[in-house]
């Protein structure tokens, strides 16, 4: 405190009555002079004392609900909202997270609180204070809404937990059909392919043994033909034998012809079925893994966003009436001092600040209106500045008259030594030669 504060202070008050710390504290979060409410009746320092204390408490509740935010957001979704479990290192996070956000938050509400003035000095706010108070009041709505979100889903952690815990429990087992329903389709289909390809491989089969025994039946009837026991009944390899010999080559050979081209055919086909069944097989371990995959974003789905939805849907009026609590607390500092009467401490300040005003040579102008009372114009008077400017200007006067009285007798001096001596001035210098 310097000695001018102490002298306006002495001029405007009685000798002081010390206030404790926690008063002084809870003075200043309301934006107020310590120095001069300790000097005021006890009800000026009761109302600044009751307006710091609202500002406290918004902080410490901006304080809890940012830090519950915080954990919210940023706490391991390892496990359900039912089977979750407090991570010390988030908790630590969030405390400070959450002190920082209080700190922001009493910083704004004791600015907010400090330059919404002190209104008409009347219990009635008028249409005018409201409309001048207006930004605030929207400021103030603003970080009551931000405060109360957190708050309510704390409030309703319980019934939010269970919910939470049937919806995590609901899309896992929603993402998990249709992860079954993709699998066995796409098992059904291989199966399918298998079955078709072991189909033709069956038939394939079947033709091939059709074929041999056929060759078989044409090998007996060839040796019976050379025993004599068919047809002519001769013995011996004669021109039957031989039509039967032919036809057994010919038999032979498209059924070696057939096998050859079968084989490649054959390879390919055994190559696909291999690798469907390995599909078929990978299908189960990607199943497995979908669900892990599932499991993780279910957990996923415990977020702040997610909180706040459950609780306007499960809370019924109770969200709603925990925001209206906290805006009713954000906006009380400001309603109340724009319903606040004037009291010692208001004609104290005001006081001060005209001594202030005073000393600096400062004369605060009336107001006037022009254009009809459509613009609003104030002029100050600066007296200090303005004897400062007209001293500089006397100095700047005086050193110019001074300076121009200088060069006239410089002038003067001039003349007369060139009347004297001419020859001193002339281009060279020097005495003239006779």
């Amino acid at each position: 405190m310097n000695e001018i504060d102490e002298q306006l202070l002495n001029e405007l008050a009685p000798q002081p009555y010390p206030a404790g710390r926690l008063t002084r504290f809870l003075w200043y979060a309301a934006g107020a002079d310590a120095r001069l409410l300790e000097r005021c009746p006890y009800s000026d320092r009761v109302k600044f004392e009751g307006v710091g204390g609202i500002v406290v408490a918004t902080a410490a509740l901006a304080s809890l609900s940012g830090g519950y935010a915080f954990y919210t957001v940023f706490s391991p979704k390892d496990a359900t909202a039912l089977s979750q479990s407090l991570d010390p290192l988030t908790v630590a996070l969030a405390m400070v997270m959450g002190a920082a956000w209080g700190l922001v938050v009493f910083n704004l509400d004791r600015f907010i609180v400090s330059s919404t003035g002190k209104g008409d000095g009347t219990d009635d706010i008028t249409l005018k204070e409201f409309t001048h108070a207006l930004p605030r009041l929207l400021m103030a709505l603003v970080i009551g809404v931000c405060i109360s979100s957190p708050l309510e889903i704390r409030i309703l952690k319980p019934e939010i937990d269970a919910q939470l815990e049937l919806e995590q429990n609901d899309y896992r087992a929603s993402l998990d059909a249709q992860s079954r329903e993709s699998a066995d389709t796409r098992k059904t289909e291989l199966r399918q392919k298998i079955e078709s390809a072991q189909a033709k491989q069956d038939e394939r089969s079947g033709y091939f043994e059709k074929r041999r025994l056929e060759i078989n039946e044409q090998r007996r009837l060839l040796e019976l033909e050379a025993e004599g026991l068919t047809g002519s009944g001769a013995p011996g390899r004669g021109p039957a034998w031989q039509d039967k010999k032919d036809t057994l080559d010919k038999l032979e050979a498209e059924l070696t012809k057939d096998r050859e081209g079968d084989a490649s055919s054959v390879s390919a086909a055994a190559s696909e079925m291999t690798a469907w069944k390995t599909e078929i097989d990978q299908i189960d371990t990607r199943y497995a893994e979908d669900q892990e995959s599932h499991l993780k974003q279910a957990r996923h789905l415990d977020g702040l966003l997610k909180r706040i939805l459950i609780s306007h849907e499960i809370g019924g009026a109770v969200p709603w009436m925990i925001m209206a609590l906290l805006i009713c607390v954000e906006l009380c500092p400001i309603l109340f001092k724009m319903m606040l009467i004037k009291g010692v401490y208001d004609y104290a300040d005001e006081s001060a600040k005209r001594l202030i005003l005073a000393k600096v040579g400062i004369e605060p102008g009336a107001t006037e209106f022009l254009d009809g009372g459509k613009r609003e114009v104030r002029t100050d008077t600066f007296h200090r500045a303005a004897a400062t400017l007209e001293e500089e200007k006397r100095r700047l006067r005086t050193e110019a008259r001074l300076s121009k009285k200088a060069h006239e007798r410089f002038e003067e001096d001039t003349e007369a030594k060139i009347q004297e001596d001419v020859g001193a001035f002339l281009v060279g210098g020097g005495k003239s030669k006779g």
